[in-house]
């Protein structure tokens, strides 16, 4: 978590469900979502495929889930994105990318791959096939085949492969698809880091090194000769998830990704991480264009100690 909660915290490391026929509108598409679709992806077309796959699925303990010491927790899609959660060994490991919708010679969806970038290059990490999306008493199903090709060093799985079912999550209740206008609305979608000011002084380029630091029990080290990342982006989902992927360094990407929520109907600050372990942020300006965050924040050793943090980005 301390490295969950990095960009929102580094200033102390360096000194429920809608309506069940609803659509909601996603922040860089024109077009809308249902929420609710279902089908047989094989006899869809890309853009009616990914209605279908839209949203957070989640593994039940009764599905094909162990493969050497591996648990395959959930997968999100986003309009153009996927969030993967895996637990390797009592850790709770994420990863991030584009994903492809392929076509075949009908028109009709053949496959959906993950895309991961690694050495400045997009690999293809994961193919679905046999995506079949069903409805039973109000709760929403998929199954599909996923065969892995997943490097060593993006998560450390040996094999994965096989058939999957999964249980589609209610998303946030403030995905009102008649509130066009709510700052949910606006926070959703894709971010490109662009400052952090900590009392009055830029520290912007220390949040690119994070893919340079190895946790090594309560600290972190250095890695040598390591080059920072050259872009920071924030995904933030209608299902509750944020991700963080820093990308460019020689380490490879880095992913930290976890829960956010409002703190109440005024939608003017939010909480990131766990309910043990959260920060709180503030909305000082949302629009279509531009988000400035700002936190509060001492030193449990120094309470006289204060730390004004302002957080910039820009909307892709």
């Amino acid at each position: 978590m301390k490295k969950l909660l990095y960009l929102f915290t580094i200033m102390l490391v360096v000194a429920c469900s809608s309506d069940d026929s609803s659509p909601v509108t996603p922040i860089n598409n024109d077009d809308t979502i249902d929420l609710y679709a279902t089908g047989t992806v094989s006899e869809q077309t890309p853009a009616e495929a990914k209605q279908i796959i839209f949203g957070k699925w989640s593994f039940s303990s009764s599905s094909r889930l162990m493969a050497s010491g591996c648990t395959f927790n959930s997968i999100e899609f986003t309009e153009d994105s996927y969030i993967m959660f895996i637990t390797i060994d009592g850790e709770v490991e994420s990863a991030f990318g584009s994903y492809d919708i392929n076509a075949g010679a009908d028109g009709n969806v053949s496959s959906v791959e993950l895309n991961y970038e690694l050495d400045n290059s997009l690999i293809t990490i994961a193919t679905l096939t046999d995506v079949v999306v069903t409805e039973t008493n109000t709760e929403i199903f998929a199954t599909f085949l996923i065969e892995w090709n997943l490097p060593e060093d993006v998560i450390g799985c040996d094999n994965l492969e096989g058939e999957y079912s999964a249980e589609k999550e209610d998303p946030m209740d403030e995905s009102d698809p008649d509130d066009s206008d709510s700052n949910h609305t606006t926070f959703v979608g894709n971010w490109t880091f662009v400052s952090i000011v900590e009392n009055d002084i830029d520290i912007s380029a220390d949040s690119l090194n994070e893919p340079c630091y190895e946790s090594d029990d309560d600290d972190d080290e250095f890695i040598e000769d390591c080059t920072p990342a050259t872009s920071l982006n924030l995904t933030i989902s209608t299902y509750g998830t944020y991700a963080l992927v820093w990308t460019g360094s020689n380490e490879g990407t880095f992913v930290e990704a976890d829960t956010w929520s409002w703190t109440d109907e005024t939608q003017t600050a939010f909480t990131v991480g766990s309910e043990e372990n959260n920060l709180t942020i503030e909305i000082q300006t949302l629009t279509d264009t531009e988000a400035i965050l700002t936190t509060t924040e001492t030193e449990e050793w120094s309470p006289y100690e204060v730390y004004n943090t302002v957080y910039t980005f820009t909307k892709n």
